[in-house]
């Protein structure tokens, strides 16, 4: 009859308050599962069950145990018959929501990765916050009830939530569920890393923005100190410098990347809060995708790359065919040769193209007036400017300058 009075209440209890409510033994205690959480299930079971056994080894008939576990959640666990081996139990539960400042405390005394930090956030959110006075008071009631016990329940606080400094047991136990953790997180990790980068490789920004989508989630909870904004500039720093390998591995000369990534680096440490770190990573991302795309010298022969390279940084000098073949070491007949062949133009072409180019973006970001920016691509006369320009964009270096205003 007790029992199927337990039961009853139990199915009761379920319904009227948020926390779960549960009957059971001693003799199958090892066969249950008591929390059912896909993250922590195993920490969470492991550390209950340990408070359970210490509870089991002073309960008593009537009486009622209050267990704060180590992840700061609580139970009331009610003996309603240590003869029978009947206890029922609610939880878990918290008093008060466990807010961000008390989650690294948790963890730190876990001895849990700090990537688990996100998904300790989350689990605590599922936790029901209820008044514990409430609890108490419906136990007491179940046990005058069940027990025809007109006295009030006797209270035992059993406070595990403080970890013994040495435990071999519980460091082996929670090593492995660091490791596995791990395991499946990096392995991820990689493999979107992976695909990011030889994205960047080829410079094709509309693959490398989709893919870094993914790659900003799977380093979201990515988590090496309690200082987030130093958290995030930490990881910030560490993909700048993949991207940087990256696009040296599409063939862009070491000048331009240590150029852009020094940029960035110094961006990173002078970003004051999260909210300024937010839109770096993506704005990352498509510069190297775009030095790639205009530097990478990958698809060209060793003799027509150093060509290029010497080219593109000294586009401010007086360049002419027969300095450019006395870099490389050719004559300037063969050097023309060899460009056309892989280039598809003669050199002179390439290099006032590139001025062009460049002076496209003096002209969209800077106020230099045209003859400053005339110089700085190596060139002495306005009228010839004007004229590459036209020929190349269409429109005047000042019609394009003006065509950025009225946007």
């Amino acid at each position: 009859m007790q029992l199927d009075i337990l039961d009853f209440t139990k199915k009761l209890l379920s319904k009227c308050i948020s926390v779960k409510v549960q009957q059971f033994k001693k003799s199958s205690l090892d066969s249950l599962t008591f929390d059912e959480n896909l993250d922590f299930s195993s920490m969470i079971n492991y550390h209950l069950l340990r408070c359970i056994k210490e509870y089991l080894k002073q309960c008593e008939t009537s009486k009622i145990t209050n267990i704060i576990t180590p992840l700061h959640t609580q139970y009331y666990i009610l003996c309603v018959s240590k003869e029978d081996d009947e206890h029922l139990m609610i939880g878990p539960f918290v008093e008060n929501p466990i807010t961000d400042n008390l989650v690294y405390p948790i963890i730190n005394n876990l001895k849990l990765n700090l990537d688990y930090t996100a998904k300790l956030r989350l689990y605590y959110q599922s936790v029901p916050s209820i008044n514990t006075s409430i609890v108490f008071e419906i136990l007491s009631t179940i046990n005058e009830y069940v027990t025809k016990n007109q006295l009030p329940p006797r209270v035992n606080t059993l406070d595990l939530s403080v970890l013994p400094k040495q435990d071999s047991s519980y460091n082996l136990f929670v090593k492995d569920i660091n490791r596995t953790y791990m395991y499946k997180k990096l392995e991820n990790r990689y493999a979107v890393e992976d695909k990011l980068l030889s994205y960047i490789t080829n410079g094709d920004i509309i693959l490398a923005q989709k893919q870094f989508e993914k790659y900003h989630i799977s380093n979201l909870d990515i988590i090496r100190t309690e200082d987030a904004i130093r958290n995030t500039k930490n990881l910030l720093l560490s993909a700048n410098t993949l991207f940087r390998k990256a696009a040296h591995i599409g063939g862009v000369h070491p000048i331009y990347l240590d150029e852009l990534s020094g940029k960035w680096a110094v961006k990173i440490e002078q970003s004051l809060s999260l909210e300024a770190l937010d839109n770096i990573p993506l704005q990352m991302v498509r510069s190297y995708c775009l030095l790639t795309k205009e530097h990478s010298l990958s698809q060209y022969s060793p003799i027509i790359k150093q060509a290029l390279t010497f080219i593109n940084l000294n586009l401010a000098s007086n360049l002419t065919v027969k300095k450019v073949a006395l870099e490389v070491n050719l004559s300037p007949d063969y050097l023309t040769r060899l460009f056309k062949k892989e280039l598809g133009v003669t050199v002179i072409t390439y290099i006032n193209q590139k001025r062009i180019y460049r002076s496209l973006n003096l002209l969209k970001t800077t106020n230099l007036s045209i003859e400053e920016i005339r110089d700085l691509i190596g060139l002495s006369n306005t009228s010839y400017f004007y004229t590459l320009f036209k020929r190349e964009i269409g429109i005047s270096p000042k019609q394009y300058r003006n065509s950025l205003k009225s946007k």
